[in-house]
């Protein structure tokens, strides 16, 4: 009967340390709390992941500042969609074609909006907007522009055709005041033949030096000058 008191001592004591073990277990199998409506979650990243542990989705802000939504592909290594909000204001997406990073891209800010395709990693097509409100259509070849179909922002289209070293070297342009131009321009950008039609009644042909300065013309008055040093040598009739 003396041992009594010691026996339900231990009792007591296995029973306390029975009772913690249990409610921590029940806590930690327990399902997770839901968040109450209204609640904030925050983090500075936010990664989604397959059933192989593969990164397939990630929610976070670059190295750049720029809030981006990236999803990859079934390898978890190559980007397919990018979603951006840049902090100087614009905005970005970015499609991926499953072989090259870049399939089709978009681009909008303050000063001009891009779509951009791309064709096994090289820029094909291009479509922009200025902030003047100048559009155009851009063909490149190998990343090079070739050819550009342009409107201003008075309406007036233009095609220019580019040659080497990526400068102008044809240029179309149609005004709606009636005004026509065929300009052949030399490897360093200045005319060198250009057949006009002012106010779609007078024709003209000019002829430039490498210089830029006209050395013949000729006019639907019909007449014929010859220039040296942009000065009249001769006049026909």
């Amino acid at each position: 009967m003396e041992r009594q008191p010691s026996v339900i001592l231990i009792s007591a004591v296995i029973s306390a340390v029975l009772g913690l073990i249990t409610g921590f277990l029940g806590g930690r199998l327990a399902a997770p709390p839901v968040p109450q409506a209204g609640a904030v979650v925050q983090a500075q990243d936010f990664q989604l992941v397959d059933q192989a542990g593969r990164v397939r989705g990630r929610l976070g802000v670059d190295a750049h500042g720029a809030a981006r939504l990236t999803l990859f592909g079934p390898d978890g290594t190559l980007p397919w969609v990018s979603l951006a909000a840049t902090p100087q204001g614009g905005a970005e997406l970015e499609l991926g074609d499953g072989q090259q990073q870049n399939a089709v891209a978009l681009k909008a800010d303050q000063g001009a909006q891009n779509i951009a395709l791309y064709h096994e990693g090289k820029l094909r097509l291009g479509l922009e907007v200025q902030k003047n409100g100048e559009a155009a259509v851009n063909l490149y070849d190998k990343g090079n522009r070739l050819i550009t179909l342009g409107l201003t922002n008075q309406g007036d289209p233009h095609l220019t055709f580019y040659g080497e070293g990526h400068k102008a070297a044809l240029e179309i342009v149609s005004k709606k005041n009636g005004d026509r131009s065929l300009n052949l321009l030399g490897k360093n950008g200045t005319p060198r033949v250009v057949l006009g039609l002012k106010n779609d009644q007078k024709a003209a042909l000019g002829l430039f030096d490498h210089k830029g300065k006209t050395r013949v013309g000729l006019m639907d008055e019909p007449s014929l000058i010859l220039l040296k040093a942009g000065k009249p040598v001769r006049t026909l009739p």
